[in-house]
């Protein structure tokens, strides 16, 4: 009896000690995944947490850039699994109303994912909309941790990534910012923000 009892404990022992060693291994935060996915700096201007794993909005200091990126979390912490760039996005906003980033869905990652920043106190809401939908993805805008940047997220299983458009408006409702993708054409649709006011 007491051998049986030495090698339950001692199983039990090393099971605990391979368990910490393997949390320890993995990457405790999204940050430090990033950090060893290859990226060093990087500014996070959201983190969203799923049952899935993390979504993450962020950007590089320094560059007109916006990054979306789906990290996992299991036993050893955060593991990195895909992300995606949106160039110019200053250039976008003065064009569209806002920006966008988009993150397809695959087989790890369980969801399309939408999200946008700006700095235009007036947009409110973003609907997102792709040809098989009946109605439009409401996504509400909210203030960043950075003071004067407002983003936007939305993320679904119904969401393709393929083909959409971005609308967004200000609290009355008005349009002030209007996109279309189909594949890699992105057209931007003109507002008169005079009408808006």
């Amino acid at each position: 009896m007491k051998k049986f009892i030495a090698i339950l404990s001692g199983c039990i022992t090393i099971l605990l000690v391979a368990f910490f060693v393997y949390n320890r291994l993995g990457a405790q935060t999204t940050q430090e995944a990033m950090t060893i996915a290859g990226l060093n700096t990087l500014e996070v201007l959201y983190e969203k947490k799923t049952n899935d794993g993390s979504i993450l909005l962020y950007r590089t200091p320094g560059e007109e850039q916006l990054s979306l990126a789906f990290l996992n979390r299991n036993l050893l912490g955060y593991e990195y699994i895909d992300s995606a760039i949106q160039y110019e996005t200053t250039s976008l906003e003065e064009q569209a109303g806002l920006t966008y980033v988009s993150l397809k869905k695959s087989d790890a990652i369980p969801y399309t994912i939408y999200a946008g920043v700006t700095t235009n106190p007036d947009l409110f809401e973003v609907l997102v909309t792709e040809p098989t939908f009946q109605i439009a993805h409401s996504a509400k805008v909210f203030e960043s941790n950075i003071e004067g940047t407002y983003i936007w997220m939305a993320y679904s299983t119904d969401f393709t990534g393929e083909n959409f458009s971005l609308i967004g408006l200000n609290q009355e409702g008005d349009i002030i910012g209007d996109l279309e993708t189909v594949g890699t054409t992105v057209t931007i649709h003109p507002v008169d923000t005079a009408e808006a006011n």
